[in-house]
């Protein structure tokens, strides 16, 4: 039984790769969807470690959104949250549960625009223990 992991954030790319994922699982399957609230680093006069509008709460939303998707297709699915880096994040929650396969959707990013913004699906592809279905 293999055991998939989506990287979950609500955007149109990870829309597609929880939707390919979940047309890959065999009946009985279970899926897990994490959503990762990345920690801003900022000064003493920070508002917080998270983004306003990218805290947990919105994650646990964004998780919400794929467990009505996919119990609408029958299918069994394991909510995490995460905090951190995105893409380490995702890797270390696959190594330490034992997730075969990680699924990330791509955001189509300009090569400057990677290089400013950095890409999770990059990330994921290059840290991953596993392997890694990166969906367009």
């Amino acid at each position: 039984m293999a055991k998939l992991l989506v990287g979950y954030d609500g955007s149109d790319g990870a829309k597609k790769a929880l939707e390919r994922a979940a047309s890959l699982l065999a009946n009985g399957e279970a899926l897990g969807v994490i959503s990762v609230a990345p920690v801003i680093t900022g000064g003493p006069r920070s508002g917080g470690p998270f983004a306003p509008g990218d805290g947990p709460q919105e994650h646990r939303a964004e998780l919400a959104e794929a467990e009505r998707y996919l119990t609408g297709r029958g299918i069994q699915s394991v909510a995490i949250t995460a905090s951190g880096e995105p893409g380490r994040a995702i890797c270390e929650v696959a190594e330490r549960d034992g997730y075969d396969t990680i699924v990330v959707g791509s955001r189509n990013l300009s090569a400057p625009k990677r290089v400013m913004l950095g890409s999770v699906s990059t990330a994921v592809a290059h840290s991953a223990h596993c392997d890694v279905l990166i969906v367009k």
